[in-house]
């Protein structure tokens, strides 16, 4: 039996995938190496965890197959500009190539010399600049995946022999395949171009995933030290404001911390003397001292980072229509094709007494060519970019085409409540006073960093309200703020009798500020529309039981949950999967990060966190819950959109094969094909995505 430590988990970052059929060749291909268990490819994170025995093979073994695949391993922070510059540049001049060629066909000089320069310009671009597909696609072949870029690879030579055939017979028409194979080779690295170009559009469209740990802690000797150097029984010095640096108990000071980011606890939390904090979290107005009780990689932060590639690994896989289609249907019936054409012309020739074998063998050449049209390249990434243009305008980033296809599967949505329900942050939703009482409360609470300061503070600015000057200010943890205005001593205090906070003068009430963490607009009509698409919706919160079951109420939602970890939120949205169900979660905060990992489609509010938009695979920009509801209505619509550009492209083959097969193609011909073809992809892109509605 396989022990644990044999059995480890390497997570590697991985260039150069542009789609998920990208994903099943790696997943097939690491699968073939003896020692590997599990391969889980994260598309939309461009991970790739990797499940294997140690004994019998190294993650340095494992790197270097996903490279020899055509692919290749980089620094998280790097890959997506590296693999944008290096598509580009091979496109570039892939295209630089193909021009000239195309200008030298065009005066039609067929001299040795002309053709020897022509042969030498295809051979650069076919077996140098695309050198790394051609890699990639000769080690598939070798594990027995048949792939696009088998695909592109069988066409591409079979158009170079055909081109080399008609050199050496002085066949204009044959010798024309020489551009086509040039022109392929441009096409389907400028495939791989909108592919990366897609990818680092919603890198850069993204915030850098940043810790939310502070990068130094302040020891209580004075000095300052990268967080990742603290160790358990450390003391440091959070100041307020500040984040604290790692989980600790309070060893002395008083303050208010906020943890709603991450635990969904929305109203500060009051911590004194022996209470635990959480690294991560925002201090309030008091000075802490706090004894580290967890070094880095065993903090809460860090758990849940473990989590959420946990998560990752357990989400289920798709395979969508384009990998469907080509994958397993089209690349071994266009290879099945070619060959049985080269066998039939024999034949034939045989029944006729005729020698038609070199026919054949030129025929079944041109079937391969004509089997891998441009638009089939195109047709995944030209769509994908079409759609992410629409939905971004709508406020929306779709970090994965394959999202289409996995949302029209969708029955249940599953809502966390603290900043994705509600705005995440409190605010005045009534204030019963004059404008004298509303100036010295904001003036005083001006002084005070605390959440509830901030929202009076804006409320008042919003009414025309002038701050005015304080004196003798003193903030008391837990409790309000003080200060004097004009020989008035004015308090902000939770009032006595209720949760509302009181204005006093010199000790007598004279105005009040209910508070509270309201609601998004429009919100309850959004739900009732989306139960009426026939989806049921859940709460997931961490917060306490009395706010989430009177939100619940508000927005007549029947089924919700309280109190949650982030391992709670996994553990049921597992058992939701487990009976079937398909789930979409909505989440901004770090305790959301490893539901929304694992849930079937994930989307991230604009304002969450980095961590949840991370691991995403829809960004809300404008952070407006009813942009989603446009995406839900339509989604059987949007499930077809590249399906109808793959469909649409093979379209074109169904053309091309037959006369391929009879001999009747031509370089003109194939050509036309493969204008036509490409015309209608872009077209149909277009088209399809402004007949889209989404009011």
């Amino acid at each position: 039996m396989m022990s644990q430590e044999q059995n480890n988990i390497t997570k590697f970052y991985v260039g150069g995938m542009a789609c998920a059929f990208c994903a099943s060749t790696i997943e097939k291909g690491l699968k073939k190496i003896e020692g590997v268990n599990e391969v889980k490819v994260v598309l939309e994170s461009s991970e790739v965890f990797v499940k294997y025995d140690n004994s019998l093979v190294s993650s340095e073994i494992i790197k270097k197959e996903i490279e020899k695949l055509g692919y290749y391993v980089s620094d998280r922070s790097l890959f997506s500009d590296e693999l944008l510059k290096d598509s580009r540049r091979r496109s570039i001049i892939s295209w630089s190539l193909t021009t000239l060629l195309g200008l030298l066909y065009f005066f039609e000089y067929y001299n040795i010399i002309f053709r020897v320069t022509i042969i030498l310009l295809v051979t650069t671009n076919l077996f140098y600049i695309a050198l790394p597909i051609y890699k990639g696609a000769s080690h598939a072949i070798g594990k027995g995946i048949l792939n696009e870029h088998v695909l592109y690879g069988v066409a591409g030579i079979s158009s170079y022999i055909l081109g080399i055939v008609g050199f050496l017979e002085f066949n204009k028409n044959l010798f024309g395949f020489l551009f086509i194979s040039s022109l392929l080779t441009s096409l389907h690295l400028s495939a791989g171009w909108m592919g990366a170009i897609l990818n680092n559009k919603v890198e850069k469209a993204l915030h850098k995933v940043i810790e939310l740990r502070p990068p130094y802690a302040h020891l209580i000797n004075g000095e300052d030290v990268p967080v990742t150097k603290l160790k358990k029984g450390d003391i440091v010095i959070v100041k307020p404001g500040e984040k604290i640096p790692l989980d600790g108990v309070v060893v002395d000071g008083e303050s208010e911390v906020s943890e709603a980011i991450i635990t969904g606890e929305s109203e500060p939390v009051s911590k004194g003397k022996g209470d635990f904090v959480i690294g991560g979290s925002t201090n309030g107005s008091g000075y802490l001292k706090v004894k580290i009780t967890e070094d880095y990689n065993n903090s809460y932060l860090s758990k849940i980072i473990g989590l959420v590639n946990y998560s990752k690994q357990k989400k289920s896989a798709i395979l969508t229509f384009f990998d469907k289609v080509i994958d397993k249907i089209w690349v071994p019936l266009a290879l099945a094709i070619s060959i049985i054409t080269v066998i039939a012309w024999g034949l034939y020739g045989i029944l006729i007494g005729k020698d038609l074998w070199l026919y054949g063998i030129i025929n079944g050449l041109l079937v391969s060519t004509i089997a891998y049209p441009c638009a089939i390249g195109f047709s995944s990434p030209s769509m994908a970019l079409s759609l992410y243009e629409k939905m971004l305008h709508k406020g929306m980033i779709i970090k994965n085409s394959n999202v289409y296809e996995k949302i029209k599967e969708i029955d249940t949505i599953i809502f966390d409540k603290t900043g994705t329900l509600t705005y995440g942050t409190p605010i005045v939703t009534q204030f019963i006073g004059d404008s004298l009482s509303l100036a010295y409360a904001a003036s005083v609470e001006a002084l005070s960093s605390h959440p509830i300061a901030k929202a009076i503070v804006k409320y008042a600015k919003e009414q025309g309200v002038k701050i005015l000057e304080v004196k003798d200010f003193k903030e008391i943890s837990g409790i309000g703020v003080r200060g004097k205005i004009s020989d008035k001593i004015i308090e902000v205090k939770k009032a006595e009798n209720n949760n509302d906070i009181a204005v006093y003068i010199n000790g007598e009430p004279i105005a009040s500020f209910n508070i509270s963490d309201v609601p998004r607009p429009n919100l309850k009509d959004y739900l009732e529309k989306l139960k009426n698409e026939g989806l049921k919706i859940i709460i997931l919160s961490g917060d306490k039981e009395d706010k989430v079951k009177e939100l619940s109420k508000e927005l007549n939602i029947q089924e919700y949950y309280s109190n949650l970890s982030p391992e709670d939120k996994v553990r049921i949205i597992e058992k939701l999967k487990q009976n079937g169900n398909k789930v979409l979660m909505i989440g901004d905060g770090v305790n959301d990060a490893a539901a929304l990992a694992l849930a079937d489609v994930s989307v991230a509010m604009g304002n969450g966190v980095d961590i949840s938009k991370n691991v995403a695979d829809i960004i809300l920009v404008s952070n407006d819950i009813g942009t989603l509801l446009g995406l839900i209505k339509n989604r059987k619509r949007l499930s077809n959109a590249i399906p109808s550009n793959v469909i649409l492209a093979l379209t074109y083959n169904g053309i091309g094969i037959p006369l391929a097969i009879f001999g009747i193609l031509t370089m003109k011909f194939a050509m036309i094909i493969m204008i036509l073809s490409l015309f209608s992809i872009f077209i149909n892109s277009r088209v399809f995505v402004n007949i889209i509605g989404f009011d």
